[in-house]
């Protein structure tokens, strides 16, 4: 397959929207492939961990053109870090800067103490520039994590550039899969030279769509790649969002899929709806999936179809082609919410650019509110609230563009409009459509002051975050 170039798709068009027991289609999106790293992710650290060395990077992102892109990396390529932990053991790691601007990460899905969020300057500090920094993160649960660019000045550019990587924490006991596969999808905005357009931080990108590339890689290479599975053999994808502001739609042909993880947490496996899926900037989906003759998970995007992940059956039967679907453990997190007793918030956004007028680079630091102030003028949270005591946060949008929130520090369950109940899946990144209010709970358990921030993550240094406190 040739090289695929993007097309520019504004985020307007994207309504997206969780229906019980499924995910329903969203409009436009990209996608990419599926495979495993060719290289290291990360270096050894001395005295075990594993060393992060943020560096500058020239990769080849488009074999077609003259030269390579400038990215910032922590394994040399755009592939991502590749980190892996055993459930409830120690994870140090040591993080080096090479960058000329301040560095922090969070992990997104993964509990930790407010110390160690990321989400510099409102929880921790950020690692200066020539800096060195050791951190040591404990998961309480498996799951599929992502590491992604946390200052939230520079989280924008250094994601355009590369600075990610995934975290995987597996199941004290194995499921029934013949292969699993971590799939990070993202896009590029590059020259016709290679090169990254060199704007960054602009009030096009700020205040419109986001910082939409038109170049897809998956693992950091170009789609589609095949999957080599025993004869009826099964595959679990992890699939991972680290692109800016793209949000894709996926599609699964020939095949059987089931969804068994949401932004890193269990759920009872379902079935996608019309075999379509919908995954948000910063989102993670593991779906297991039964591939028939022909199999292919493509990406959507206008009136395109992007093959992303080809399968090819191979050799003897599969050893696990007569066991019970997959499921994992259920989630240790609270079975019921008592929405009665919850304490209260609304949040209504608002700003950006108007689409049908020329954007000028005025003040990007306040191009989005969150009830009228930008997150740098918030001298208050948007909701304190002790330990223990359920909240409920209400987002309003009243903007012309589909706003995907990431919320830190806790999982969250998405209510039905009448506050009467919920979805049964927890997120830790949702949709808000323009002109509606979406509602989220959750039993507030994990003290200290949590961002909740824009995941298209070129609205982050524009205003577009507010915070809570949990006493």
């Amino acid at each position: 397959m040739a090289p695929f170039e993007a097309t520019t798709i504004s985020s307007r068009s994207h309504t997206t929207a969780m229906a019980r027991r499924t995910f329903v289609k969203a409009l436009g999106g990209l996608a990419l492939f599926t495979g495993t790293t060719r290289r290291a992710c990360a270096q050894p650290a001395a005295g075990g961990g594993a060393r992060l060395v943020a560096a500058p990077a020239r990769v080849p992102l488009n074999p077609s053109a003259a030269g390579p892109a400038d990215l910032w990396s922590f394994t040399g390529d755009a592939a991502g870090a590749r980190l892996r932990a055993p459930l409830g053991e120690a994870l140090a790691l040591h993080l080096t800067n090479e960058l000329p601007q301040p560095v922090s990460m969070h992990v997104l899905g993964l509990r930790t103490e407010n110390a160690l969020d990321g989400a510099a300057p409102l929880a921790g500090d950020a690692v200066p520039p020539g800096g060195e920094r050791s951190l040591t993160l404990t998961p309480v649960r498996p799951g599929t994590f992502l590491l992604r660019p946390a200052v939230l000045a520079h989280a924008a550019e250094q994601s355009a550039r590369g600075l990610y990587g995934t975290l995987i924490v597996p199941e004290p006991e194995s499921i029934a899969v013949d292969e699993d596969v971590i799939v990070v999808l993202s896009d590029w905005a590059l020259e016709k030279s290679g090169a990254l357009r060199a704007s960054f931080g602009t009030a096009e990108d700020a205040g419109l769509a986001g910082r939409l590339g038109n170049w897809l890689t998956v693992n950091g290479v170009t789609p589609p790649q095949a999957v080599r599975l025993p004869q009826r053999g099964r595959a679990r994808l992890r699939l991972v969002n680290a692109a800016n502001a793209r949000i894709f739609t996926l599609r699964f042909d020939a095949m059987e899929a089931e969804v068994i993880a949401v932004d890193s947490i269990a759920v009872e496996p379902f079935a996608p709806a019309r075999a379509m899926l919908t995954l948000l900037p910063g989102g993670r989906l593991d779906v297991v999936v039964t591939p028939g003759e022909g199999a292919t998970v493509s990406g959507l995007f206008g009136t395109s179809t992007v093959p992303l992940v080809t399968f090819a059956a191979t050799g003897a039967p599969s050893p696990h082609a007569d066991e019970p679907r997959p499921a994992l453990a259920a989630p240790d997190l609270p079975a019921a919410i008592d929405l009665a007793a919850a304490l209260r918030a609304e949040a209504v956004i608002g700003g950006g650019l108007d689409p049908n007028r020329p954007a000028t680079d005025a003040d990007v630091t306040r191009l989005w509110q969150v009830n009228g102030a930008a997150f740098t003028d918030q001298r208050e949270p948007l909701l304190r609230v002790p330990r223990g005591k359920p909240a409920v946060l209400a987002f309003t949008n009243q903007t012309a563009f589909v706003q995907a929130l990431h919320i830190h520090g806790h999982h969250v369950r998405l209510l039905h409009p009448l506050d009467d109940g919920w979805e049964p899946y927890w997120l830790d990144t949702f949709a808000v459509p323009p002109g509606r209010t979406v509602r989220i709970a959750f039993v507030a358990d994990n003290p200290g002051r949590w961002l909740i921030g824009s995941a298209i993550l070129d609205r982050l240094p524009a205003g577009l975050a507010t915070w809570y406190e949990v006493t």
